[in-house]
């Protein structure tokens, strides 16, 4: 699922990885390029500290209801 958001001026495109290990959420930058990571939490940052998965859930769903503003938070 992609979602368009803007950065410094530019339309991009938003992009979320989820499985058992991490979540992800990042600008794809093509085939040629790495991509730009938004945000990343792997699983051990969840067994060290519960609170984290606070912060996971808020992003998701604003990933999913209002990508932007996520953008504008992580600024």
């Amino acid at each position: 699922m992609k979602k368009q958001v803007v950065i410094n001026g530019e339309k991009k495109m938003l992009s979320i990885s989820l499985d058992k290990e991490s979540l992800n959420i990042y600008v794809d930058n093509g085939d040629t390029q790495e991509p730009t990571h938004i945000c990343y939490w792997h699983i051990d940052e969840v067994e060290e500290d519960a609170n984290v998965s606070i912060s996971m859930i808020n992003a998701v769903h604003l990933f999913h209801t209002n990508p932007q503003e996520l953008i504008n938070r992580l600024k």
